[in-house]
C-alpha cells in the first residue's frame, strides 16, 4: 500500500508538471492525487465496491481541490485533473480491448461496462464535490449578508 501510494504520488507530480501547473501547487497536486488513491484503495477493505471507492475518491480530490485553490487563488484543475490520473481505470480498458481482440466478446462487455461504471463514479463524484462546495458558499454567502443587514451594516 505504501509504494502505490508513493507511486500515486510521483505520477499526479508528473501530469500536474506535464499540464504546466504553477511549481507553488505542484506538492500539494501530489499530496492529493495520492490520497484519493489511498481513499480508492482502503474503502474496499472495509467491503466498499470499487464503484463507490471511485466515487468517494472523486469526491474527495474535487472538495480538496477547490478549498485549495480558493486557500492558493489558482484554478481547482490544477490541483483537480492531475489528481484523477491514478484513479483513471486505464487496466481494465485495457483487458476489456483485449478481450475483444481475443473474440471474447462476453468478457469484453463485462470490463467495457464495468470500465464506463468506474469513468462515471469519478466524475460523478467530482460534480458532487463542486456541487457541495458551491452550496457551501452559497449558504455561508446567504449567512453572511443576513448577518450583515441584522446588523445595519448593510
Amino acid at each position: 500500500m505504501l509504494l502505490g501510494m508513493l507511486l500515486s504520488f510521483i505520477i499526479t507530480i508528473a501530469y500536474a508538471m506535464l499540464f504546466n501547473a504553477p511549481k507553488r501547487t505542484i506538492l500539494f497536486a501530489g499530496l492529493i492525487g495520492m490520497m484519493g488513491w489511498y481513499i480508492y484503495k482502503l474503502l474496499p477493505v472495509f467491503g466498499a465496491e470499487l464503484t463507490l471507492s471511485s466515487f468517494a475518491a472523486g469526491t474527495f480530490i474535487s472538495l480538496s481541490s477547490r478549498i485549495l485553490s480558493v486557500k492558493m487563488r489558482v484554478p481547482s484543475t490544477n490541483f483537480s485533473i492531475a489528481g484523477i490520473i491514478p484513479l483513471v481505470p486505464g487496466s481494465t480498458a485495457y483487458k476489456s480491448m483485449l478481450a475483444f481482440i481475443k473474440a471474447d466478446y462476453l468478457e469484453g462487455i463485462t470490463l467495457g461496462v464495468k470500465t464506463m461504471m468506474l469513468a462515471g463514479a469519478i466524475a460523478s463524484g467530482l460534480i458532487l464535490g463542486l456541487s457541495i462546495f458551491s452550496l457551501w458558499k452559497g449558504i455561508v454567502a446567504r449567512y453572511v449578508r443576513k448577518s450583515t443587514k441584522a446588523n445595519g451594516a448593510g
